[in-house]
């Protein structure tokens, strides 16, 4: 006679079910966790996204994903801070960055509060037509802009505590105008690329700065060419500076008795401190001789070997041509298929 096979508890079979239970529910999960819909992110956790990605890839791209998000891309509040790389190395050569920025300053509606980019007259006077809360204005190339209009332009942010020029090649009253526009700047940036040359050596720049921004509280002026005189009329006139930029300003020698004067600074950067944080410097130390010496020696420098690597049968047009050829992605099309 067949034994009955004894039922399962209760127990038995409500702990199957937990493990069933528990086993749907972290299938469930994974299955949300791959396939999330990111056009539901909520808006706030969007805006602080974007304003990591930055106003190129925003405008470039995330704009495009999906109308939740081209909405948020249209929050002024995420063009109050506006950066525009001007740099080969970040952008193609083919994109427009002035428009690019004017897109940036019309999206923020008159609240831009720090705009970074290389300017030009034309977009300094767009960005001071259109907003008046600027607080940090950062122009990452000058070569477009003019003293006269820059002095204008700043002159029209009454908040401006922050200004900041790189590579500047303006005439010496840029000082004396933009020190008289901005009279209550706290935080000045004065950058170039330095040379260890004697025959540089020049204090204008430090006596305009010492003469007609006396309230500046930062002074970063990365790569001048100042002496030790003119970094004295700097601390005697500026004197609420707390900070002082000196790293490659290689004719400034701070013994005893300049450090001395300098223990009011609460942050001094050295002339031969690490300039790994300044993006403008491009690591290289131009205290070089002027002949070829330093080349290696397998580099040609004869310049027969340069009229050959233009012959039109490598590129598919003469010598004489190649200054009509001027549009950089046409030339990246000509020479795709080229391989010395």
């Amino acid at each position: 006679m067949e034994t009955p096979k004894p039922k399962p508890s209760s127990s038995s079979s409500s702990s199957s079910c937990s493990r069933v239970d528990d086993d749907a529910i972290e299938s469930s999960s994974r299955e949300e966790r791959c396939w999330r819909n990111w056009a539901e992110l909520g808006q706030d956790a969007l805006s602080l996204i974007f304003e990591k990605v930055g106003v190129v890839d925003v405008l470039m791209g995330a704009q495009f994903v999906c109308r939740s998000w081209r909405n948020v891309s249209l929050d002024p509040s995420l063009w109050r801070l506006i950066h525009v790389p001007d740099d080969y190395r970040e952008l193609s050569w083919n994109v427009d960055t002035e428009q690019m920025a004017r897109e940036a300053i019309d999206r923020a509606q008159g609240h831009v509060q720090r705009f970074s980019a290389g300017a030009s007259d034309a977009l300094l006077s767009y960005l001071a037509d259109r907003t008046s809360d600027l607080r940090c204005l950062c122009l990452i190339t000058t070569y477009k802009v003019s003293c006269k209009v820059l002095a204008e332009v700043v002159g029209r942010f009454p908040l401006l505590e922050e200004l900041e020029l790189t590579f500047p090649s303006f005439a010496r009253d840029v000082f004396k105008l933009v020190g008289e526009a901005c009279p209550h700047l706290k935080c000045f940036r004065y950058n170039q690329q330095g040379s260890r040359s004697k025959d540089g050596q020049d204090d204008e720049d430090a006596f305009g700065i010492a003469n007609y921004m006396p309230e500046l509280r930062q002074l970063q002026i990365v790569g001048n060419m100042l002496t030790n005189k003119g970094l004295l009329a700097i601390l005697d006139k500026c004197l609420h500076l707390e900070s002082l930029d000196l790293r490659r300003c290689f004719h400034v020698d701070l013994n005893a008795s300049v450090r001395a004067k300098c223990t009011r600074i609460e942050n001094l950067r050295c002339p031969n401190d690490a300039t790994s944080d300044c993006g403008f410097i491009d690591g290289y130390d131009d205290d070089f001789s002027s002949d070829d010496s330093y080349l290696p020696e397998d580099v040609n420098l004869d310049m027969d070997y340069y009229d050959d690597f233009f012959h039109e049968e490598y590129f598919g047009f003469s010598e004489d041509d190649y200054e009509d050829y001027t549009d950089y992605s046409y030339l990246v099309y000509l020479t795709s298929n080229f391989t010395l």
